[in-house]
């Protein structure tokens, strides 16, 4: 599979939540949208199955309506979860498939930020829909949303942290051609992204404080590149 990988920041999404709306925003909606990059590559002399994986960090406050959000304000919430989506098709020379949209939850407390979830997919979908329907093309699947197992946090501080491990991890998978799984999110799959990932991460008891350390590292890597 040829997979590409986009992270939206969570200003992103809050601004999709709260403030888009695709029938009165279009070229709101087409701005955002093509920033995405979603056509995949058409001059393949194969068949090639393309994925766009996007993923989205979810806050409980992202299920709240526009009309509940004072403008000019931040969202609150209290707890955040990892949401995945891939779109998926299959291209030769000159022949695209339809498009195929599968979600994916992950939260390090099960079934904590589900509506919100939900709330992001649909909103999401939508926009999508609307996507290529302007292209003239058509999405074969209503929004679905998968469950998945995920590794669980034993306290009420480390949603964050989790959240960008599972990003992290993957994002790892989807860049492994060594496996049998093509990047595809199954069950096996990521339950191996995880294990290694905690593995390579100093085990579940020591993750969160490592990846808090690393990313301190990063940012003070960076201040000293950037710094004059």
């Amino acid at each position: 599979s040829n997979i590409d990988c986009l992270f939206l920041d969570p200003t992103v999404i809050s601004f999709i939540m709260h403030q888009l709306d695709e029938s009165d925003d279009e070229d709101e909606v087409s701005s955002l949208i093509s920033a995405w990059n979603l056509s995949p590559p058409n001059d393949a002399d194969v068949t090639q199955q393309n994925i766009k994986r996007i993923f989205l960090p979810i806050n409980d406050e992202h299920q709240s309506s526009r009309m509940n959000c004072t403008p000019g304000q931040h969202a609150g919430g209290s707890h955040w979860s990892l949401l995945v989506i891939d779109i998926i098709t299959t291209t030769s020379k000159n022949n695209e498939t339809k498009p195929k949209i599968q979600f994916y939850s992950f939260d390090s407390h099960h079934g904590y930020n589900i509506s919100a979830a939900k709330a992001v997919a649909n909103k999401m979908y939508s926009l999508l829909q609307h996507h290529y329907s302007s292209l003239k093309k058509d999405v074969i699947t209503s929004v679905s949303m998968i469950e998945c197992q995920a590794l669980q946090q034993n306290n009420g501080y480390d949603c964050g942290v989790y959240t960008l491990g599972f990003a992290e991890a993957l994002l790892r998978l989807s860049n492994d051609r060594s496996g049998n799984n093509n990047g595809l999110l199954d069950e096996k799959a990521i339950e191996a992204a995880f294990t290694s990932y905690m593995n390579d991460m100093g085990g579940q008891m020591h993750f969160a404080s490592n990846l808090r350390r690393r990313i301190g590292d990063d940012i003070r890597k960076l201040a000293d590149i950037n710094s004059p």
